[in-house]
């Protein structure tokens, strides 16, 4: 019989880390066991990664010639390669950053697990393994992308803002900014938990009533300190963009990627890549009906005893729903939804738990009608038939996409870098095809990767110098030397 002392031993020898480490590194090996890379951006990141494992530091992108980053490159995800960096040492590279993307996935869910001992979650463990179970998170997590670092520094950034972690907020923030390109979702971090700060503070005042009419809120005169770790994480913030090897050209590319990929979004206009385009809310839920269902109903408990939401369930809530929106805009914010979602469903839980005991969870159930009793195990036999079944298969069938394996145009640049000319410009048919020929060949230039939307920001700039300095162009041309430096910049 399993008892509480057993469970004692097993935290005190971190045996629980270490069969969540076994079970969810087994999962994501088991995904990752084939000779394919899911995403061709891998090969990208590959590539940068064996730069810097040889000392350059990649300020240009010459083999995407007629693009903005040709000539004014940031590489957003600078310390991201740096990590990858020592992976590109394996005999094949590509095998080895394989080897990093489910090191990287399984250190994550084990720090979410952290996080939830930290607050004192009920079946922390369990919320933890059921990682594994969102299919769409997942699939992403699978790809070779920052994915789930940008999730770890996540787990870290709740803890900080709970805890008033000042100088741990702005060492978060300037990290940051080094690995993911996608730093603002910090400042959504931020701005949710202030939020759920002010709801919770709203909702949990004293009301002293005098007479009929009259209330009087009464606060705890404790200091708030959310401005101070505000500003803790903003300065983080700012200091990764300016001690930057970049700055300030990234502050350019910045807008480019999240203004004019990430908000404008030109899908409409150009054939961007599929995360940026939207998803219905059904396909969403689809993806993980069963944290949907479970999220569902500790929503609606907590809805009806609204004074026991702690401020962690309303920072998961607002997070979650915040992350929908994102989602049904653009599909790759699903990444962050699940976990999100997971995220409020345990915090949720555990406020339940407090409020309501087993016992009296029993004493209501005997108090139901037998037809009430028969309604609910009913609709329990349907869950379990028609959504944790699907869920379990979706478990032993996950997979990345095998439309890349890691040899995919080797041949072809093999030949192309014996008999081409070096920095030759190559036509290729599609943007997305030229991760995998930068790897395989970067003797050669190439025209356009990564988003279509660097080459059409490049000629409405182009088009923008023209009609300015146009004239000046014609009339001035060898006192000014313009001709020359507009080349250059273009």
């Amino acid at each position: 019989m399993i008892t509480a002392k057993f469970f004692e031993k097993i935290q005190k020898y971190k045996l629980d880390y270490l069969a969540l480490f076994v079970l969810v590194g087994a999962y994501f090996t088991k995904i990752q066991w084939n000779n394919y890379i899911g995403d061709p951006d891998g090969f990208y990141h590959t590539k940068i990664a064996q730069f810097l494992s040889q000392g350059i530091v990649i300020k240009s992108l010459p083999w995407m010639k007629f693009s903005t980053l040709a000539n004014n490159f940031t590489d957003h995800h600078f310390l991201y390669h740096i990590l990858l960096a020592p992976f590109t040492y394996f005999s094949n590279p590509l095998i080895g950053i394989k080897v990093a993307t489910v090191l990287f996935a399984t250190i994550m869910v084990m720090i979410f697990y952290w996080l939830l001992k930290k607050f004192n979650i009920k079946y922390s463990w369990v919320f933890a393994l059921l990682f594994i179970t969102l299919e769409a998170t997942i699939f992403r997590l699978g790809l070779v992308k920052a994915n789930a670092l940008s999730l770890l520094l996540i787990w870290f950034l709740i803890y900080a803002l709970y805890n008033k972690k000042y100088w741990l907020s702005i060492i978060l923030g300037f990290i940051f900014v080094w690995l993911y390109g996608g730093w603002p979702i910090s400042l959504i971090i931020l701005a949710t938990y202030l939020v759920a700060e002010y709801i919770y503070k709203k909702i949990h005042s004293n009301k002293l009533k005098i007479f009929w009419s009259k209330i009087i809120h009464v606060f705890h005169k404790k200091p708030n300190n959310n401005f101070k770790i505000s500003l803790s994480l903003i300065v983080g913030l700012i200091l990764g963009l300016v001690i930057n090897p970049y700055w300030p050209n990234n502050i350019y590319f910045y807008y480019q990627q999240i203004v004019q990929i990430g908000i404008v979004n030109l899908g409409q206009q150009i054939t961007v890549g599929g995360e940026w385009y939207g998803i219905n809310f059904m396909t969403i839920i689809s993806s993980g009906a069963h944290i949907f269902v479970l999220a569902s109903i500790v929503f609606v408990v907590l809805v009806l005893n609204h004074k026991i939401i702690s401020r962690q369930s309303w920072f998961g809530f607002i997070l979650s729903f915040i992350f929908l929106l994102l989602t049904i805009k653009s599909r790759r914010y699903i990444e962050y939804f699940w976990p999100f979602l997971l995220f409020f469903t345990a915090f949720g839980l555990t406020d339940i738990i407090k409020k309501f005991n087993w016992s009296s969870i029993k004493k209501f159930w005997k108090s139901l009608a037998r037809l009430q009793q028969l309604y609910l195990g009913i609709v329990g036999t349907v869950f379990i038939i028609f959504v944790l079944v699907p869920v379990w298969q979706s478990i032993i069938e996950a997979k990345i996409p095998r439309n890349h394996s890691i040899d995919k145009f080797e041949e072809a640049s093999t030949w192309l870098a014996t008999n081409t000319q070096p920095q030759s410009i190559i036509l290729h048919s599609d943007w997305d095809e030229w991760p995998i020929l930068f790897y395989q060949n970067d003797q050669n230039y190439y025209i356009i990767g990564l988003d279509p939307t660097f080459i059409l920001m490049k000629t409405y700039i182009k088009n923008l110098l023209v009609l300015l300095l146009g004239p000046l162009v014609i009339t001035l041309p060898n006192k000014l030397g313009i001709i020359s430096k507009l080349t250059t910049f273009l």
